[in-house]
């Protein structure tokens, strides 16, 4: 997130232009972000406005060098350079010796599940960290408490590489731009062929496909589009008045594509394919359309509406808001919902973001650091001035002993993240065999799609379900798709499976933070593979999910000709999210005839035992209880269809 506001002109404290509205565009995507980390089921892809932060910054640093070469006829790097250590360095830092001494002096053994993250992030290389550990940005489990830091390891990487080629482009192409352009395009367009090549969500493997998911989502190389869309546009700006009649259409466009974000931040989903086939480009060419009209002169809508002051105070302190909001996620009252909760977190975010702000950030941006140490007439005085450096020493050592606590405190076990893990192998482990298993004919329908067989290493260390549940199950096909809940308890449910539908007859296809987006393109795929059950199990819902009947009667066109298809009510510490999912499957099952409605939140919490502490994944127990319970759901809901095959959908 870059804390610049100009282009074309000078920063702040640097002369006087600014551009009006781009602080407010600022605003609009922190909140964005911070409304997707509040789970809220409306900001489903508030996380694009890390996507719009990106073309602000390479629209403004690029529009800053290319400034200065027209003014002065160079690029002088070093300033640059010093320029952007001065705005993100202080408070990032500050940030990170916050949260070591919160690792250290309250959460314990706890800390180990970011420490390696803390010298990451100083260093700029987080999203490479977390590509380089398997560690999922779509995952909630453990205490992530810098992940969100990725983004500005992005930046960072691109602020130190990209100035080069600036400045090497202006010098040697003596202040033509449409060279540095060309090339800048090749390199957005090389971005995103690696984005298309890299990205492979419909993989046999759930794991494969989200760590190719996760790789693409982090990767600097693959999301360093957005940055260049931003420098081609700053390259490709002109000053002059418009004409009238293209004034109109930049208003009238600016409103649409705002709109267009809006709507995007509201209903895309992170892990929808769409997203890394072109989506996170429209997001891109949106932006540009946004600040296009900010930058033109005249009258514009966009910049009188984005100028609006509170909007623009929140862009003014984003770079703060954004380090600090997900800690204060995480760590305020965890676990506890409602808007007062929520009031609180971001009560206390805007208060440490206001300090680092007014008595930090802006001080050393105007040169308080350099005057601080100074040994000069007006200056503090020799004894004074030694008092500070032994200060700073004290500090250093401090911290440095922080360092070493950190670095020998046992490795923190997460039960949850385990059982997910243990679930991704079991999932990984599919095989495909050959030829695929032929399925069930449903009376009265065309024959469904037939499902492959797949064996696993640990086949048949189920447990047997009563004989004349078995005698039920056995021959049918079933197809698993689920979230991080169904991924933990899928070794659980694979064996008892195998042991009860026959070797090989269950498909499970199970990723954590799933939402409902990708159960369609999934079901999709399978058919036109042949690996779709005719009985299919969907447990979706508890991640930052709404479920539209739009989305659904798609779903269900799909899995017309299904035999049976089973949703899952959902459990969750989210408690008011899973109710909104809950009530719109319960009044939705009507519409599909061969939909049922399993309640898993009603018999989950007669065994509140089963889950850990997030009230949501579920113990070893709790997996066993699970597996039984659906292929004890799938048996009941074919006997009843066989016995009563004219009946309305019913809900349990």
């Amino acid at each position: 997130m870059s804390h610049e506001s100009v282009v074309n002109v000078t920063t702040p404290g640097e002369g006087n232009g600014t551009i009006v509205g781009l602080d407010g565009l600022r605003a609009v995507s922190f909140l964005a972000v911070l409304f997707y980390h509040a789970n809220f089921p409306w900001a489903r892809g508030g996380y694009l406005g890390v996507e719009v932060f990106f073309v602000i910054s390479g629209f403004l640093i690029t529009g800053l060098m290319l400034k200065e070469y027209a003014k002065t006829g160079s690029i002088d790097l070093l300033r640059f350079w010093k320029r952007r250590a001065r705005r993100l360095l202080p408070a990032l830092m500050a940030f990170i010796a916050v949260i070591a001494t919160v690792g250290v002096f309250l959460l314990g053994s706890r800390a180990s599940q970011f420490r390696q993250d803390l010298l990451a992030s100083l260093a700029y290389v987080e999203n490479w960290e977390q590509i380089r550990s398997g560690k999922s940005y779509f995952a909630d489990q453990g205490l992530p408490l810098l992940r969100h830091l990725w983004s500005l390891a992005v930046e960072g990487q691109f602020y130190l590489l990209w100035p080069f080629l600036v400045a090497g482009a202006a010098r040697f192409l003596k202040g033509r731009i449409w060279p540095l352009a060309v090339f800048t395009t090749v390199l957005a367009v090389a971005s995103f062929a690696l984005m298309l090549r890299l990205a492979d969500p419909f993989n046999v493997s759930s794991l494969k496909a989200a760590e190719s998911l996760n790789r693409v989502y982090l990767g600097t190389d693959t999301r360093a589009f957005g940055l260049l869309a931003g420098a081609l546009l700053a390259m490709g700006l002109r000053p002059g008045q418009g004409r009238r009649w293209l004034d109109h259409v930049v208003n009238f466009g600016s409103l649409a594509a705002f709109g267009g974000l809006c709507v995007l931040m509201g209903r895309v989903d992170a892990q929808t394919p769409f997203l890394y086939r072109g989506g996170f480009v429209l997001v891109d060419v949106l932006t540009l359309a946004v600040i296009v009209s900010l930058v033109r002169p005249g009258t514009s809508w966009m910049r009188s509406a984005l100028a609006w002051k509170p909007l623009e105070f929140i862009g003014l302190r984003s770079y703060g808001l954004y380090l600090w909001h997900w800690p204060a996620f995480k760590l305020v009252a965890p676990g506890a919902e409602g808007l007062l909760w929520l009031a609180l977190r971001v009560a206390v975010t805007f208060a440490v973001t206001e300090v680092s702000y007014r008595y930090l950030e802006v001080p050393i941006r105007q040169g308080a650091l350099k005057r601080w140490f100074r040994s000069s007439e007006g200056g503090p005085s020799p004894r004074r001035l030694r008092l500070r450096y032994a200060a700073v020493t004290i500090l250093g050592i401090f911290f440095f002993s922080e360092a070493r606590m950190l670095a020998r405190m046992p490795e923190y076990v997460d039960p949850v993240e385990q059982s997910i893990r243990a679930g991704a192998a079991a999932l990984d482990n599919l095989k495909m065999a050959t030829p695929p298993a032929p399925a069930l004919e449903t009376p009265g329908k065309a024959a469904p799609a037939k499902s492959a067989e797949f064996h696993t290493s640990s086949s048949g260390g189920g447990k047997a379900l009563p004989l004349e549940v078995q005698e039920v199950l056995k021959g049918i096909h079933v197809t698993a798709i689920g979230d991080s809940v169904m991924k933990g308890a899928a070794l659980n449910l694979k064996k008892m499976g195998d042991a009860n539908l026959g070797d090989g007859n269950i498909l499970i296809n199970a990723e954590e933070c799933r939402s409902f987006s990708p159960a369609l393109q999934i079901c999709r795929e399978y058919r036109k593979e042949d690996r779709l059950g005719e009985v299919v199990v969907i447990h979706l819902g508890t991640n930052n999910s709404s479920l539209s009947s739009d989305q659904f009667h798609k779903l269900m066109e799909q899995l017309s000709d299904r035999k049976l298809v089973i949703f899952l009510t959902v459990q969750s510490d989210k408690a008011s999210s899973c109710e909104v999912v809950n009530r719109t499957l319960a009044s939705l099952m009507a519409s599909a005839p061969n939909a049922r409605l399993f309640d898993w939140k009603t018999a989950s919490l007669a065994h509140p035992e089963f889950f850990y502490s997030d009230q949501t994944h579920l113990r070893p127990e709790g997996a066993q209880y699970y597996a039984e319970l659906i292929l004890k759901e799938i048996a009941r809901y074919t006997k009843e269809d066989a016995a009563h095959p004219s009946e309305p959908s019913r809900t349990e």
